[in-house]
């Protein structure tokens, strides 16, 4: 039985072909190096503390009442709050708790391409 063709990059122009999927390994490591840390985005040690407390505080997804894992900046993103200058990005009032699934859902509606927005769609054939 033949096998499915490799197919290639999501980076247009980029002639390589991939094992899954995605990107080469080059423009990969590319993308990688352009997210950056979670420290250089502000989401370090300082972070994690309020993180764990607000869950604490907030146990339950406001979405779907299952066990909330992510505390959310609502409704605008840490990104643009910080853009604006805003004091205090991280304060309670600018949070609110998510499960996973349902922050997944939520970031790939507001954010067009999810967290790595230069992220070409596959084709369907």
């Amino acid at each position: 039985m033949p096998r499915k063709p490799r197919p290639p990059c999501s980076v247009p122009g980029c002639p390589e072909l991939t094992a899954k999927g995605g990107r080469c390994p080059t423009h990969a490591k590319e993308a990688e190096a352009a997210r950056g840390t979670t420290t250089a985005k502000g989401y370090g040690v300082k972070w994690e503390r309020i993180r764990k407390r607000y869950l604490y505080a907030h146990p339950w997804c406001v979405l779907c009442s299952k066990t909330a894992t992510v505390a959310d900046h609502f409704p605008e993103s840490r990104r643009a709050l910080v853009a604006k200058g805003v004091d205090d990005p991280d304060a309670f009032s600018r949070l609110r708790p998510l499960c996973t699934s349902c922050h997944n859902k939520e970031t790939a509606k507001h954010q067009p391409g999810g967290w790595a927005a230069e992220r070409v769609q596959p084709r369907r054939l």
